[in-house]
């Protein structure tokens, strides 16, 4: 057995639903606090929020796919990231009383959480919120402004809507249910902004208690031909990517300096060093888009005049506000210094009133790299235009020179070139990359199913080609046999785990067998994993209830749009290469779990070293019980049936042949066994179905044969010319016809 040598730290980050956008930056604030000079290894482990209702089906993949969470018992973790805001409050509660039951001494911070006596991040929510009210109330001059909140067991959401109340009431502006509404707090709110609006046609303005609930808002805005920023003022709440990019874009909330997840980290990285650290309050700001005009700075000419370094830098926070919160290696440029260099030497011709052909070209070199090098990424366009617009319209005001006039203006139109450059091949890359992701994923279904050989050739078969999933990073681990999903027991999961194979850079790595067992305590410390990530997301790979193992995934925006669907693939494919279930599958009966006739018939033709008898039983007026009764109590009866057969045959070979047919194949009992059995069995079902008033009772037919058979059917009319013997018996006595 591989035993791993623990030579990091290992982070554990618990939350529920990766797939939301404020989940993915939580996650990327996280790892991008990680240091440079630290060996720190982040883990995600992400399931899914349960509302409760919906189809069996999905609350049922749920529930399998929150398996995940045991890991966060089972492994060895240094340190515990939990966020739990998404999940009904006493579901939080149980939780985190279950994290702080299993790991008392190991550290831990807790994120969007109300306890007092636990180390927690939260936003400090009201800064931001009266930044929003009062701009609308005494910049734009609103008094009808609505809430389209959240639900009644999120904490966040309820001290969201107080301070909401509190900040209009500070303005003179009551606050009444009318104004409010619920939702989901999903993207999934369309029904719930209808029922606002309809309950408020003369709203001015809207807070969404977070970015996802403003595409709800939008849909019904658009439907009624209302434009955000133009017929009614919108603003929302955690200043997502997806706010830069909904149309119009989304003015929204956010954190003004440092991320929830960086703090956390800080918190954290702090405890492990054994110092005291408290809980802290992370504040907020808005960030004005189409959506709610709203100006964070404005800039003077005095200002652009003295070109002082701190200005320039103000600039550059309010046009790539997202920089701020990313880390800085040192194989990275630093665009924050390159911004500086190029509108520095923009300003000093400005403020001299001349720019040379020489200096101008050395500015295009200085613009173009900053945007090759990725600067859109720490903005939106939309962002970007009305801030450089701002800084462009405060330079010619002042300029007077016509020669540097239009250079400089030269120069921001090369800026906005660029940055549209910029996205456009953004865009064709991820297309591209969608396109390839699809066609790899397409290969890898037709070359993983595969109909020869055995299940482990066709399990092997499958783990060789994980590659062609398209992922740069990643481990499959897998059990040695599949688990059965069961989250009530405190460990579901085997105390080893097999590492089968791993991706390093797109070069897929098949461990030797004496290679691959390990304890699943150690998983995320083994030596075998990529040493260059400092993130992975740990993704169930299930089929129905059979958990196979799991896939940890370097922690990319690939992974999180689309690693849950690899995974559900990855999970049908090795099930479709598993004989064992499709076996059972195939060779069972749905209602009652016996073998059914496909099974009976080729079990038959093999061959036996033994003699055994073969029982025909057929139910006595079964079609009276579904004619009299229905169906539903005619299934109950052959399942109660089935029961009492297989009490009185516990060892046998049963199968139920069709209809109300069933055969046994006893290798255990004397003949004279067999016939007292088969008049206790008759018994036991006339008793047990004489409250139907239908005579049903099992007649039972009996054959031997001594060893191989060579003619099925034979065999099986022996039995069942016995089996309407004992029917006509029963008749006669019972006087049915």
């Amino acid at each position: 057995m591989h035993r791993a040598k623990k030579y990091e730290t290992v982070i554990g980050m618990v939350l529920e639903d990766m797939s939301a956008d404020f989940s993915k930056e939580l996650i990327q604030s996280v790892l991008n606090a990680i240091p440079d000079n630290k060996n720190i290894r982040l883990v995600v482990l992400a399931g899914k929020y349960d509302h409760g209702d919906g189809p069996y089906s999905e609350r049922a993949y749920k529930i399998v796919y929150n398996s995940i969470f045991q890991l966060s018992e089972l492994c060895d973790i240094d340190g515990l990231i939990v966020h739990l805001g998404s999940v009904q409050s006493r579901k939080g509660e149980m939780i985190v009383e279950k994290q702080l039951e299993r790991f008392k001494s190991t550290p831990k911070v807790f994120i969007a959480i109300d306890a007092e006596d636990l180390t927690t991040v939260n936003y400090d929510n009201e800064t931001g919120i009266r930044e929003a009210v009062d701009s609308l109330v005494n910049v734009s001059g609103l008094t009808k402004i609505c809430m389209l909140g959240g639900r009644d067991d999120n904490k966040d959401a309820q001290i969201r809507k107080n301070i909401f109340a509190r900040c209009l009431k500070d303005n003179g502006i009551s606050f009444t249910e009318k104004n409010y509404i619920d939702s989901t707090m999903s993207v999934n709110s369309r029904d719930k902004a209808d029922m606002l609006l309809d309950a408020n046609p003369d709203v001015q303005a809207i807070f969404c208690v977070n970015d996802a609930v403003a595409k709800g808002l939008y849909e019904a805005m658009e439907d009624r031909g209302l434009v955000a920023g133009k017929d009614i003022l919108v603003f929302g709440f955690d200043n997502t990517r997806m706010a830069g990019e909904m149309i119009p874009s989304l003015s929204s909330i956010g954190l003004a300096d440092c991320t929830l997840g960086q703090k956390a980290l800080e918190l954290l990285l702090a405890k492990l060093n054994g110092e005291d650290v408290t809980s802290a309050l992370v504040p907020t700001r808005l960030y004005g888009r189409e959506s709610m005009p709203h100006e964070m700075y404005v800039y003077t000419p005095m200002e652009m005049l003295n070109i002082d370094k701190k200005f320039i830098y103000r600039m550059f926070d309010d046009c790539f506000y997202r920089y701020k919160s990313e880390p800085v290696s040192r194989e990275s440029v630093d665009l924050k210094r390159l911004f500086f260099e190029f509108m520095s030497r923009m300003l000093v011709a400005m403020k001299r009133r001349y720019m040379s052909s020489e200096e101008f070209d050395k500015i295009c070199v200085l613009i173009d790299k900053f945007f090759e090098k990725g600067a859109m990424y720490y903005t939106d366009a939309v962002k970007l235009i009305k801030s450089t617009e701002k800084i462009q319209h405060t330079m010619n005001m002042h300029q007077k020179s016509a020669a540097a006039n239009i250079m400089i203006n030269r120069l921001f139109l090369r800026m906005k070139d660029k940055a549209i450059l910029s996205l456009s091949e953004q865009n064709i890359r991820e297309h591209e990359s969608f396109l390839s992701g699809r066609e790899k994923l397409q290969q890898f279904l037709i070359d993983g199913t595969v109909y020869a050989g055995s299940g482990q050739d066709h399990l092997d078969n499958v783990i060789r080609r994980i590659d062609q999933l398209g992922i740069k990073n990643a481990a499959l681990f897998m059990f040695e046999e599949p688990v059965m999903c069961d989250t009530k027991s405190h460990s579901m999961f085997p105390d080893h785990i097999m590492l089968r194979s791993v991706i390093k850079q797109g070069e897929m790595y098949i461990l030797p067998k004496e290679r691959q067992n390990g304890l699943v305590s150690e998983m995320f410390s083994r030596p075998e994993l990529p040493s260059k990530c400092r993130g992975f997301v740990v993704l169930p790979v299930f089929y129905s209830d059979l958990i196979y193992g799991l896939f940890l995934c370097e922690l990319t925006k690939d992974i999180y749009n689309r690693g849950e669907y690899l995974a559900v693939q990855l999970g049908r494919t090795i099930y479709l290469n598993d004989e064992l279930p499709i076996i059972k599958l195939a060779n069972t009966d749905m209602l009652t779990g016996l073998f059914n006739r496909r099974y009976f018939y080729n079990y038959l033709t093999g061959e036996h070293a033994r003699a055994f008898h073969l029982l025909y039983l057929d139910i006595d007026n079964f079609k009276a019980i579904n004619d009299t009764f229905g169906h539903n109590v005619g299934d109950d009866v052959l399942v109660r049936t089935t029961q009492l057969i297989k009490a009185q045959f516990p060892g046998a070979t049963i199968a139920r042949l069709g209809g109300d047919e069933f055969a046994v194949i006893d290798e255990d009992h004397s003949s004279d066994e067999i016939q007292q059995i088969c008049r206790l069995l008759e018994t036991q079902t006339a008793s047990e179905f004489s409250k139907y008033g239908c005579g049903t009772a099992l007649s039972i037919g009996v054959s031997f044969a001594e060893g191989t058979v060579n003619d099925i059917d034979k065999l099986i009319q022996q039995s069942d010319a016995m089996m309407y013997e004992m029917k006509k018996q029963h008749h006669g006595s019972m006087n049915i016809s």
